[in-house]
């Protein structure tokens, strides 16, 4: 049976320089996932990119997966941000503009780095760190929680609890699969009013409008 390759890194840094020297190690790590992709992608590349010794990266960090981590970490960290940001600006708009700009929100980031996204969706589960990546998703499911349990009076749901795991899930799940398959709708605006009435749609079906397909004219008498 192959040996589990560790994705954590050795240590943390604790003083400022040591601090700037990880970050330089994993901005680095994402340019060279960038522009050469994850195979490219060697502890040697990644030194020569931050401008370090071999020596500093290994200092930190054991090998290229723990890297590879390092950097889904901060990416994740950003999306985490802009997402608390967002529900903080609108803690009394209405459900529906509340959805709306969680889900833009979500695929602004994606806008941002759409390569770098992919490279990491593809690899994570490669290198055994589905269970990371769950630990970093879990972290920011209490923020929409607790927004949906303060404005619960708009919800047709019991639960917030479970309404935000289950609408977090969903979200990820579409957002991974079309990454992977059709980035080109992120781009062309195609994917976020599907999201966002999927997710107003379970949260509050009476707030989505029903469209139906008008009638076909009749045809003309002879």
């Amino acid at each position: 049976m192959a040996t589990q390759r560790r994705v954590t890194p050795r240590k943390r840094p604790s003083q400022g320089r040591s601090k700037a020297t990880v970050e330089a190690i994993v901005q680095a790590t994402a340019r060279v996932l960038l522009k050469d992709g994850y195979e490219a992608c060697t502890t040697n590349r990644v030194a020569e990119t931050a401008g370090v010794s071999i020596g500093s990266v290994y200092q930190y960090f054991p090998n290229k997966e723990s890297l590879v981590v390092a950097v889904m970490e901060g990416h994740l960290g950003q999306m985490q941000e802009a997402l608390a940001r967002r529900l903080g600006e609108l803690s009394d708009a209405d459900l529906p503009t509340v959805v709306k700009s969680m889900v833009g929100g979500m695929l602004e980031m994606h806008r941002i780095q759409p390569r770098l996204h992919r490279v990491l969706l593809e690899q994570v589960p490669r290198i055994g760190a589905l269970k990371r990546l769950h630990e970093l998703n879990d972290q920011y499911e209490p923020l929409v929680a607790a927004w949906l349990e303060a404005h619960q009076e708009q919800l047709e749901l019991p639960n917030p609890g479970a309404a935000a795991y289950v609408m977090i899930a969903a979200v990820e799940g579409v957002v991974s699969r079309v990454m992977l398959e059709k980035p080109g709708w992120v781009e062309l605006g195609v994917l976020e009013p599907q999201l966002t009435r999927l997710i107003l749609g379970y949260l509050a079906p009476h707030l989505v409008p029903i469209t139906r397909r008008a009638p076909s004219p009749a045809p003309a008498a002879p």
